[in-house]
């Protein structure tokens, strides 16, 4: 993944349409001319069953909004896959892509409008069913998308049952770098692994694009998939910058802490690899301990508001 971009050869017959779902390697994606082969994702409508034990089932997420704020821009646009899935991090059968759309009940932003290609004509009218989505989804072991931050916290607020849900998220629990890739964008991505799909920002199309992601087979014999659900079963924690001195507020910014405004306090995820590194760190810039709370896939990537900050401990004026 390295060195220098090659160009890029688009291939769309149907026979190599369908090459993505054989377990391609990255190496299969090189021309060895300096091109490098992109085939057009599979239609999960063409997907097609292996053989294999199931192990789990995962509901592959994505959606259109109005915007960032889940508790003020409404869900646009929903589209899921239910995949099944071996312990090996195999599809073995997809289910789907079922989804709606949702009238935010105000006209949509243009800019938004732009960028989905969702228009107010498109949306009049129709609701998604909370009820029904949380019965299909609740089939699942686990949600999975590849913006788990982004996605649960607007999802939760119209079907909270996700909320009791393990998430898995593709961009995060995936170690992308580590892996040879470059960047953590999804089409970007896709096209690494030697995918592309024509289009995008559109729901549907980009579940269709992150199931194919996933099944991708790497050099080290994992799928993307089994990455992602290794790390998601990973330990993790979050660092509550606890009674945080002011002075040190723009030190924890800059090292990538979040501040929430109702739990008034900085915090960041850490994962196992870094908790060493990061508690130092701490030490170092504040002399004291963070709070460190245990964070699992049930927990991870909730919004602020669903979760309590550790309380600032007490000091007796006693002697």
């Amino acid at each position: 993944m390295n060195g220098k971009t090659p160009s890029a050869v688009l291939v769309t017959n149907d026979e190599e349409l369908n090459m993505n779902t054989k377990n391609c390697s990255s190496e299969d994606s090189d021309a060895g001319d300096g091109n490098r082969i992109l085939r057009r994702i599979t239609p999960l409508s063409k997907w097609p069953n292996l053989p294999g034990e199931p192990h789990c089932k995962i509901c592959v997420i994505d959606l259109e909004t109005e915007g960032f704020d889940a508790q003020y821009h409404h869900i646009l646009e929903f589209a899921g896959a239910m995949i099944e899935v071996d312990r090996q991090g195999r599809i073995l059968s997809v289910e789907g892509p079922k989804g709606g759309f949702n009238d935010p009940g105000r006209p949509i932003e243009r800019k938004i409008a732009e960028l989905t290609g969702i228009t107010d004509e498109m949306v009049a009218g129709v609701r998604l069913s909370p009820r029904k989505l949380a019965d299909w989804i609740g089939q699942a072991d686990a949600c999975l998308s590849f913006n788990a931050a982004f996605d649960r916290v607007h999802l939760e607020e119209l079907v909270p049952e996700v909320g009791k849900m393990a998430w898995i998220c593709a961009m995060a629990d995936v170690n992308w770098r580590r892996l040879g890739f470059d960047g953590r964008a999804q089409a970007y991505l896709a096209m690494q692994a030697g995918l592309f799909n024509d289009n995008a920002h559109r729901a549907t199309d980009d579940v269709e694009t992150l199931v194919s992601l996933l099944s991708h087979s790497l050099d080290d014999g994992w799928t993307v998939l089994s990455h992602a659900m290794e790390g998601a079963r990973t330990k993790t924690w979050r660092f509550e910058a606890t009674q945080l001195p002011y002075r040190f507020k723009d030190d924890v910014k800059r090292r990538g802490y979040r501040f929430s405004g109702l739990n008034k306090v900085w915090h960041t995820l850490v994962r196992e690899d870094e908790f060493d590194e990061e508690l130092a760190w701490y030490r170092g810039l504040t002399g004291e301990d963070p709070s460190i709370v245990p964070v699992n896939a049930f927990e991870r990537y909730r919004a602020d508001w669903n979760w309590n900050a550790v309380k600032p401990k007490r000091h007796s004026l006693g002697g």
